[in-house]
Parts: structure tokens; sequence; C-alpha cells
């Protein structure tokens, strides 16, 4: 095969990614732009809440699950079945006729979360060694560009169409995904030898990660000291506990908790977990402090049209950053792109700490962070693949998923807290209150501390060379993506 035939496939393949990952990604922030319509069609903002709910408990715990089936029974063959998982649920929520329809067609859309790890393990699986970074990052970047567009495309939808379209949307393009993957992209080979499922550990591990999610989801609304939020916290953690004891044991575990002992993999898991709970939060401070009316003393009174338009702006300039993070992950390694990335955020939220009283210079920040996010984003799955097995790819960077979503949930919680600690009102100029000054300062502080804790990760991270271990047979894939067989 010459050069030009190998760059030619490459690019097919890549494209094939891509378009899965759009899928994955679209069906994480569509339905945020349907939120307020639903609220005025079902009179139920409990019910209408469980669109995210349900799909954040099934997502987390299905990345890692799914991704290491992946591993045992050939990743392109699971992609193809999540893809058709969401589209199912994509039609589910369509033609629902009633709000628990929607909310279980949802739930059903959440596996489509191990979409992202699949095609990591696809990418290592299929691509020459020099190329899998910047591979890597090009998908971390599909998946922020993905949710900025889910956004941005799904207000569209729902101010000119029934809301019911953004199903019909999902659906298509997890049919135009599976399609493309079935055409393009050819089975995987499963390890020879796989010994004895370890179903145990698959049915513990599901509880485990979704009960500690749902606690901390319903914390704000019940209470942290609240009999529920506590009796529910414990028996998760009680139960991923003796799920980790069992992994341990097992001969041959479907999940290995190893994984996440190892230094460089731990260290990048606590990078994500940082990012997640601080930086990844963004918009629920900017954006509120941009719409704040300006008597409040620290609002900067934008619409919401000018303020969804920045901060749309800046999720789409930002995405760039992380193919660039894959690019310096393959030159320099893994290491020296995240230092850049926490790097970049702890300098770019300290500042925003120190002065937030301009919309332009806020919204330009929001642009730097974003791109330091998405280098971060890029860097920990290049990271990992430097130190995990080729046989648990999928498995290792699903982990990463699940250690984001928590930390990213239990983020947003602290976060609103903190807004909610110290408000201002004035009936005298409508209803409703604000934070204060004080409370902005204190949330923007929290998320600096943990950009600095990223950072702190970062640099604590072991150095070595930036090439991904190369089992036999990777990057000979590529050369039979013009057709199945």
């Amino acid at each position: 095969m010459n050069r030009q035939d190998l760059q030619s496939r490459t690019s097919i393949f890549m494209s094939v990614m891509i378009v899965a990952e759009l899928t994955s990604a679209f069906e994480v922030s569509m339905v945020y732009a349907a939120l307020a319509t639903l609220f005025r069609i079902y009179g139920d903002p409990i019910g209408v809440g469980w669109l995210i709910t349900g799909f954040l408990l099934v997502s987390a715990a299905g990345a890692a699950l799914v991704g290491r089936l992946g591993d045992l029974y050939g990743r392109s063959q699971l992609l193809l079945a999540m893809l058709v998982f969401a589209f199912i649920g994509s039609t589910i929520s369509a033609f629902a006729t009633s709000l628990s329809w929607v909310v279980a067609g949802r739930a059903i859309q959440g596996v489509a979360a191990a979409i992202l790890p699949l095609c990591y393990g696809l990418v290592r699986e299929r691509l020459p060694v020099k190329r899998v970074p910047v591979g890597i990052g090009i998908l971390a970047g599909t998946a922020a560009l993905g949710a900025a567009l889910g956004y941005l495309l799904g207000g569209v939808i729902v101010d000119n169409l029934p809301w019911q379209s953004l199903f019909y949307v999902s659906a298509g393009l997890a049919l135009i995904s599976f399609v493309l993957v079935w055409m393009f992209v050819p089975p995987s080979a499963p390890p020879a030898a796989k010994g004895r499922l370890d179903m145990v550990g698959g049915v513990l591990f599901v509880p485990a990660i979704t009960g500690i999610l749902f606690a901390i989801t319903r914390a704000r609304s019940w209470g942290w000291v609240d009999p529920r939020t506590l009796s529910v916290l414990a028996a998760s953690v009680g139960v991923l506990g003796f799920w980790v004891w069992y992994e341990l044991r097992h001969k041959n575990p479907l999940i290995d908790v190893r994984l996440l002992a190892m230094p460089q993999i731990a260290l990048a898991n606590i990078c994500f977990a940082c990012a997640a709970f601080g930086a990844f939060q963004s918009q629920m401070i900017i954006l509120p402090l941009m719409q704040q009316p300006e008597w409040t003393l620290v609002g900067l009174g934008a619409s919401a049209t000018v303020a969804g338009m920045l901060k749309g702006g800046a999720s789409l300039l930002g995405s760039a950053g992380a193919p660039w993070g894959g690019y310096i992950s393959g030159r320099r390694g893994g290491r020296f792109a995240l230092v850049f990335g926490a790097g970049l955020l702890t300098v770019t939220w300290g500042a925003t700490t120190a002065w937030h009283g301009s919309l332009w210079f806020v919204a330009f920040a929001g642009v730097v962070s974003i791109v330091g996010m998405t280098i971060v984003y890029a860097a920990v799955p290049n990271l990992i693949l430097e130190a995990a097995p080729a046989h648990r790819t999928s498995e290792a960077t699903g982990l990463s998923s699940v250690v984001r979503a928590i930390f990213g949930a239990l983020g947003a919680q602290v976060i609103a807290f903190v807004l909610a600690s110290s408000t201002v009102s004035d009936p005298a100029r409508g209803p409703g209150s604000y934070p204060t000054a004080e409370a902005y300062a204190s949330a923007l502080g929290l998320v600096t501390l943990a950009c600095v804790a990223c950072l702190v990760a970062a640099l604590l991270l072991p150095k070595r060379n930036p090439t991904v271990a190369a089992p036999d047979g990777v990057g000979l894939g590529i050369g039979r993506v013009a057709g199945r067989g």
C-alpha cells in the first residue's frame, strides 16, 4: 500500500469516527435546549429533570462497562450495537406519548456515551502509532464541538420545529453513523483467550456508580444531610467497596481496578476529576454572570441571546484546542500537553477571579478556558493510552469517563450551593434573587483552586517517551478500511 492510499484510508476512517462521536456528543447536550418547552408542556419539573439524570446515570456506568466489552468482543461490533441503542432510544423519545416514555428513550440513549471510549480504542487499534495522539485529540475536539453544536442546533430546532424534531435528528445521525461504520470499519479481532466473563463484576458496578451519581444529583433538592441522600450514598459506596474487593480477587476481572492504581493513569484521572469539578462548570458561573442585571453590582447585563452567542462562539473556537493538544501529546508527550492545558486553566481562572467586571474580558477568558479544557480533554486519554495495556484500552478510557461524570456532578452541586449561599434581590426591580459579588468570588476562587490542583497533579506525572506502546497488529487494520471483511 502506497503512502497516498494509506493517508486516504486513514482520512476515511477518522471521518467515520468523527461522525460516530458527533452522534454521541449531540445526544449529550441537545435536550437542554428543550427543557423550558418541556417544563411548559408537562408541568413536571422533576420528571423533566430525569431527561438529564436518567441519561447521566446510564452513560456513566455504560462507558466503562461497554468499553470493556468492546475490548473483549470487538470494538467495532460494540460500536455498531451502541449506535443501534442510540437509534432506538431516539425513536422511542420521538414518538413517545407520555413523559415517562421520553425519559425511557433518553435513558436508552445514555449508552451512546460508550461511543467515545470505543472510538479511542479503535483509533489505537487501527491507526499507525505516530498518528494515535492526534487522532485522540481530534476525537476529543469532536466531543467538545458536538456538545456545543447540540446546544446551538438544539435551540434552533426547538424554536422553529416541534420539540420531537430533536430526537428525529439524533435518530438520523445514529442511522448515518451505523451505515458508515458498517461500510468502512472492519470487524475488530477480539483477543484469542478471554476466559470466563466476569458477570458479577459487571452487575455490581452499575448500581454502585449510578447510586453515587443519583445521590449527588438529588442532594440539592433533598439536602446533603437528608436521610434519603445519606442512605443512597452509603449503600452505593458500600456496593462500590465490595465491587473493588471482588474485582481485586478475581483472576480475570471484567474491569481491572488495578488500572486506576497505576501512577500515570491515577494522576491523569485526578487531573480529569479536578477539571470536571472546577473548570468544566464554567457555564454555571459565566452565563449567569453575563446575564445578571448590573444593579446587583456584579452582573454584566447581557441579554440571553448575546450571552448564548458568546458562550457558543467560545465553545466553537475553543474546540480547536483538542487536536492541538493531541499534536502536542504526540510531539512532546501527554504530560507536557496536560501541564500546558492545566497551566492555561489556572492562569485564566485566576485572572477571572481577580477581575470579572468586563463582558468582553469574561468572554475572552471563556475562549481561553475552553482551549485549556479541550487540551486537558485530549491529553488525559493520551496519557491513559501511554500506560494502559492495549487489550484494555476502551475500558481504561471508559473509566476516566466515569471519573469525569462523578466529579462533574459533584462540582455542579457544590458550585450551585456556593452561588446560592449569598444572594441579593430588589422587589422594585422585579422578582428573583441573584448571587452577590461575594458568592461569585467564592465560586470563581473554588474553580481556580481546582485548576491549581489539576496543575499540581499534572506536574507529578512521571516523564516518559510520548510514543503510545504498540502491541502486535496496532496500525495494521487501517489497510482494510475500504470495506468490511
